[in-house]
C-alpha cells in the first residue's frame, strides 16, 4: 500500500498525459528494486487490460452522454422558438380556428419566424445550425404522415388524397372530406366508384357510393362523368378491391363542376406527349404531367431552400433591361414605339423618345445585377424568368425559361465549382426524398430500355462526387475517336479553341465519366465578356457542368475583377462602356475576386423527370412559333 500511495502521488504531481503507462512503468520500478519482477508483471500486464477496457468504457460514456446533450439543445431550441411563436400568436389575439389547429402545412406570417429562420425553413422544421446544412445530402427528410384525418388543409374544408392514402389503416373509421376531379365514374345499379385525384400525389382515391344510403346518389347519376369535380364526406374503410388499401364509404356526395365524357379531351387512355402539348391548359391532369410538375415544385422549393441555409440572400432581378449579359445579341425588343411608323434620326430609330429613353429589351441573364447586391451582400442569388431570341426549333430550347443564378464574393473559380456541385446533388437528393412516388412513376414508363432508369440515374448522381477537367483535356480526350458511337461520325469535328458542342459534352458525360463532369478553364473567344481572364492569356476562369443525356447543366464563371483586363475585353467584343458603368463601378470601388453561375431550370427538371423535350417541363412553353394561352 506505502508503494502504491507514492506511485499515486508521483501521478498526481506529474500529471502524464498517458496516466496508465506512467502507472506502469512506477510499479515495475518498484517491482524490480524489491526483486518481484517476474510475478508482478504478470500482474500489470492483466491491471493493463483491466485499466484500458475501463478507459474504452468510459470514452463510450462520454460519447453518449455528449450526444444525449445535443440533442436535448436541439429539442430544447425547438421547444423554445414554438413557445416563441405561441407568445407571438396570442399577443395579437391568436390565429384564426382552423390555422390554430393545423398540423403544420401553413406557411407562417414574418411576425413568427425565429430569428435565423426563413419562412421555408421553418415551417419546414430545418434546424439551422450546424456544418450539414450546406452538405449535397442535408435535405431534410419528409415529415411523419398524420392520421388525423379530422384536420382539413390550412385555407380549405378537404383533405388532401395524399394525406388519406399515406394514412392508410391506421386512419380506418375517420369521416374524411375529400374533392378533386374524377378519373373514372362507373355507375351500377346500386353501387357507384368514383375515382377522383386532387393533383397532390399520383396515387387516385376511390368512392364507393350506395344508392339509398348516399346523399347525393341522384346528382352524380345525372351530372357524373370522367373530368368532373367532386366533393365527398364519408368514413374512409379497408378497400375490397385490388389496387388500393383504403377507400371512402361516402354519406354524401356533390358534382360540384360538371363534364361532358364524351368530348373531354383526357379520356382514360395513354396520351402521347406531343399531344398533351397541344393541350397545355389540361395536361396538368394526367399522370405523366402531375409527376413532372410536382418534381417541379420541389425542385424549386429545394433551390430556395438550400441557398437560404447557406446564407445567401434572394434578389428579384429587372426583366427589362438595356444591357445584353451574354454579348450575343439575341434578344426581345421592348417598345411602345409605332412599329410601322418609329421615329428616326440620322437614317435610325430615335430610341430617344422611346418609354425609357433608349433601347430596351427582356432580360437574358440576372447575372450583372445579381452581382450589384453580391458586392454588398456578400452571397445572394437569383430565381426568375429570362428570355431569347434565339431562331432555335429543338428539344433544348425555349424563348422564356427561369433560370437560377448565384454569386459568391471573395471566391474563385474552385468555389463556384463546389458550389454548384453542392448545389445540384442537394436538389437530386431531395427529389429522391420528397418525391418518391412520381419518380418511380416516370422511371418504370420514361426510362430508356439498356440504360439506367431514372431512379438509378439521380441515386448515382446525388451520392458521387462530379468529375473535373480542363477543357484543353476534354478537347484532347474527344480527339481520341473519330466520333461519339461506333460508326457515328463527329457532326463537329472536336478542336482547340472551339465550343464544345452537345455531341462533345454528352460523350464525356456518358461515355467516359459516366456521371457529372466539370470542365474549365475555356479559350476566352468562346465565353462571355465578363470572365476572368487567367495567366495564360488564351483561357479564361469558366466552367460548365455537363449531364449525361443532358449536356450543359451549368455555366459559370470566375469573374473579372480588374477594371483595366475588363475594359479590354468589352472594348475587343465591341460592347458599349456608357451602358455597363454601374457594372463597371464594382471594380472601381472595392473590388475583389467574385464567381458565379446560371442554372437553367428547365433542365434541372428535364434530368430530374426523365423527359426528352425541355417544352414538357415547363407549365406553358414559349418558342418559336408557339404560344398558347
Amino acid at each position: 500500500t506505502p508503494m502504491l500511495n507514492g506511485i499515486v502521488n508521483e501521478l498526481v504531481e506529474a500529471k502524464p498525459a498517458d496516466p496508465i503507462t506512467f502507472l506502469i512503468n512506477g510499479l515495475l520500478k518498484e517491482a524490480s528494486a524489491r526483486g518481484q519482477e517476474p510475478a508482478i508483471l504478470q500482474q500489470l500486464v492483466e491491471l493493463k487490460q483491466t485499466l484500458l477496457a475501463d478507459q474504452k468504457d468510459a470514452l463510450k460514456i462520454a460519447a453518449e452522454k455528449k450526444a444525449a446533450e445535443e440533442d436535448a439543445d436541439k429539442l430544447k431550441y425547438r421547444v423554445t422558438q414554438l413557445l416563441r411563436t405561441l407568445d407571438d400568436f396570442e399577443s395579437k389575439g391568436g390565429p384564426p380556428a382552423a390555422a390554430a389547429a393545423a398540423p403544420g402545412p401553413a406557411m407562417p406570417t414574418a411576425a413568427c419566424v425565429p430569428p435565423g429562420h426563413t419562412p421555408f425553413s421553418w415551417a419546414g422544421g430545418v434546424q439551422m445550425s450546424g456544418a450539414s446544412a450546406g452538405s449535397p445530402v442535408a435535405a431534410a427528410a419528409p415529415a411523419a404522415a398524420s392520421t388525423d384525418l379530422s384536420i382539413s388543409e390550412p385555407y380549405s374544408a378537404r383533405v388532401m388524397v395524399s394525406r388519406v392514402l399515406a394514412a392508410g389503416d391506421a386512419a380506418v373509421g375517420q369521416t374524411v372530406t375529400v374533392s378533386g376531379w374524377a378519373r373514372t365514374v362507373r355507375m351500377q345499379k346500386e353501387l357507384a366508384f368514383v375515382k377522383i385525384s386532387d393533383g397532390s400525389c399520383i396515387s387516385e382515391l376511390q368512392l364507393v357510393v350506395e344508392k339509398g344510403t348516399a346523399e347525393g346518389w341522384d346528382d352524380l347519376d345525372a351530372n357524373g362523368a370522367t373530368g368532373c369535380a367532386v366533393t365527398a364526406t364519408g368514413k374512409l374503410a379497408k378497400s375490397e378491391g385490388a389496387g388500393q388499401t383504403v377507400e371512402v364509404k361516402v354519406a354524401k356526395i356533390c358534382v360540384i363542376g360538371g363534364s361532358d365524357a364524351a368530348v373531354y379531351p383526357l379520356a382514360k387512355k395513354k396520351h402521347t406527349l406531343e399531344h398533351l402539348r397541344q393541350l397545355t391548359h389540361m395536361r396538368p391532369r394526367t399522370n405523366a404531367m402531375g409527376s413532372v410538375f410536382r418534381i417541379r415544385n420541389a425542385l424549386a422549393f429545394a433551390t430556395h431552400n438550400f441557398f437560404q441555409k447557406n446564407g445567401f440572400m434572394y434578389v428579384h432581378s429587372p426583366l427589362i433591361t438595356g444591357a445584353d449579359c451574354e454579348g450575343a445579341g439575341e434578344m426581345f425588343q421592348v417598345t411602345t414605339l409605332d412599329i410601322e411608323k418609329p421615329p428616326k434620326a440620322n437614317g435610325a430609330v430615335d430610341y430617344a423618345q422611346d418609354f425609357f429613353g433608349k433601347a430596351s429589351y427582356l432580360t437574358v441573364s440576372g447575372q450583372l445585377n445579381a452581382e450589384h447586391f453580391a458586392c454588398a451582400f456578400g452571397s445572394v442569388y437569383t430565381f426568375g424568368p429570362t428570355f431569347r431570341a434565339e431562331n432555335s426549333n429543338t428539344t433544348r430550347h425555349l424563348a422564356e425559361f427561369w433560370m437560377i443564378e448565384p454569386e459568391i464574393c471573395f471566391a474563385d473559380l474552385e468555389n463556384d465549382m463546389d458550389l454548384a456541385e453542392g448545389y445540384l446533388r442537394y436538389c437530386f437528393t431531395h427529389v429522391l426524398e420528397h418525391c418518391a412516388e412520381d419518380v418511380a412513376f416516370l422511371s418504370k414508363w420514361f426510362s430508356t430500355e439498356g440504360e439506367e432508369t431514372l431512379l438509378e440515374k439521380l441515386k448515382t448522381v446525388s451520392s458521387q462526387p462530379f468529375a473535373r477537367m480542363t477543357y484543353t483535356d476534354a478537347v484532347a480526350e474527344c480527339q481520341k475517336v473519330s466520333g461519339p458511337a461506333k460508326g457515328v461520325k463527329w457532326e463537329y469535328p472536336p478542336e482547340w479553341g472551339k465550343e464544345l458542342q452537345t455531341e462533345h459534352e454528352k460523350y464525356l458525360a456518358e461515355s467516359i465519366f459516366k456521371k457529372p463532369v466539370i470542365v474549365y478553364n475555356y479559350p476566352k473567344d468562346c465565353k462571355a465578356f465578363y470572365m476572368r481572364l487567367n495567366d495564360d492569356g488564351k483561357t479564361v476562369a469558366a466552367m460548365d457542368v455537363l449531364f449525361p443525356r443532358v449536356g450543359e447543366m451549368v455555366g459559370g464563371s470566375q469573374r473579372e475583377e480588374r477594371l483595366d483586363v475588363l475594359l479590354a475585353r468589352m472594348q475587343e467584343m465591341g460592347l458599349n462602356k456608357e451602358d455597363y458603368e454601374a457594372y463597371l463601378d464594382l471594380r472601381r470601388y472595392g473590388t475583389q475576386k467574385h464567381a458565379g453561375f446560371g442554372v437553367g431550370f428547365e433542365r434541372l427538371v428535364l434530368y430530374a423527370t426523365a423527359m426528352t423535350n425541355i417544352r414538357d417541363v415547363i407549365p406553358f412553353p414559349r418558342a418559336v412559333g408557339q404560344m398558347q394561352h
